[in-house]
C-alpha cells in the first residue's frame, strides 16, 4: 500500500500537524474501545512531536490514564544513557504528562543479552495487548531507507515469527531491539516521519524507485499509512 502524504512548509508545522493527529487518533481509539495503543519512535522530529503533546492545548486534549506508551525500537544501552529513545522520551513527554507508569513499557534493556531484552518486550507487548493491534505505531526514516532498527542487509529484516528481533549494526558498532514488519504492518496507522534536506536523496530514491529493496519499501500497511513530510525533505 502506498502511503498517503502529508507535506508541510516546514519541520514546525510538520510537528503542529502531528500533534494534532496523534490527539485525534488517540481521542477516537479511545472512544472506540477504551484505551489507545501507541508505539514511539526515536529521532529529532519525533523528539519534536513529544515536546509538543506536552504542552498545552494537546496535554489536556488526551485521557493519559488510557494511554500505552511503547517503543518501536531501542539501542541496548541503559535507559539513562543519551543513546537511549526511552529517555530521550521520558525528557520530552514523559515526565510532563500525567500517565500512570504501570503504562510506560520500554524496552528492558538492562536484562543485558540483546535476545534476551527483544524476547521480554514480545512478552511484554502480549500480555499488554492481548493480540490486539497498535493504533498509531511511529517510525523515522533513516538516509539508508531504515526504518525501526530494520536496517538494510540484516537478519531482522526477515524475522516474521516473532514480534521483535535484536540485531547488530556494523556501522554504528550497536546492537539494537526492534519491532517486526507483521507487528508494524498490523497496526491501525502507520506514520513515517521524514524532516530535512539531508532526507531529500533518500525520499527521491524510494518515491522514483531508483533504488528498491529498502527496508521502508518493504513496508505493506494493511490500514492507514502516512508519510509526514516537510518541503525541504520533499524538495526533489
Amino acid at each position: 500500500m502506498k502511503a498517503e502524504k502529508k507535506i508541510l512548509p516546514d519541520s514546525a508545522s510538520l510537528i503542529t500537524a502531528a500533534a494534532e493527529h496523534f490527539v485525534a487518533t488517540a481521542r477516537a481509539a479511545i472512544a472506540k474501545r477504551g484505551v489507545f495503543y501507541v508505539a514511539l519512535a526515536g529521532g529529532s522530529t519525533p523528539k519534536g512531536l513529544y515536546q509538543k503533546l506536552a504542552t498545552s492545548p494537546y496535554l489536556e486534549q488526551i485521557d493519559w490514564a488510557r494511554v500505552h506508551l511503547f517503543f518501536g525500537d531501542e539501542r541496548c544501552v541503559a535507559p539513562t544513557h543519551d543513546d537511549s529513545n526511552f529517555k530521550m522520551a521520558r525528557t520530552a513527554m514523559i515526565d510532563l504528562i500525567p500517565i500512570p507508569a504501570a503504562n510506560v513499557h520500554r524496552m528492558p534493556t538492562e536484562s543485558g543479552e540483546p535476545a534476551e531484552v527483544a524476547k521480554r518486550y514480545a512478552e511484554t507487548m502480549q500480555t499488554v495487548m492481548d493480540g490486539a493491534a497498535f493504533d498509531l505505531l511511529l517510525l523515522g526514516l533513516g538516509p539508508d531507507g531504515h526504518i525501526a532498527s530494520l536496517f538494510p542487509e540484516t537478519p531482522a529484516l526477515d524475522v516474521t515469527d516473532s514480534l521483535t528481533a535484536h540485531l547488530y549494526v556494523e556501522k554504528f558498532d550497536s546492537w539494537r531491539v526492534t519491532m517486526t514488519y507483521p507487528v508494524i504492518n498490523a497496526a491501525r496507522q502507520v506514520i513515517v516521519f521524514i524532516a530535512g534536506e539531508a532526507k531529500a536523496a533518500i525520499v527521491n530514491d524510494i518515491t522514483t524507485e531508483a533504488v528498491t529493496g529498502l527496508p521502508v519499501q518493504r513496508l505493506a500497511p494493511e490500514n492507514d499509512y502516512y508519510w509526514f513530510m516537510d518541503k525541504a525533505a520533499a524538495g526533489q
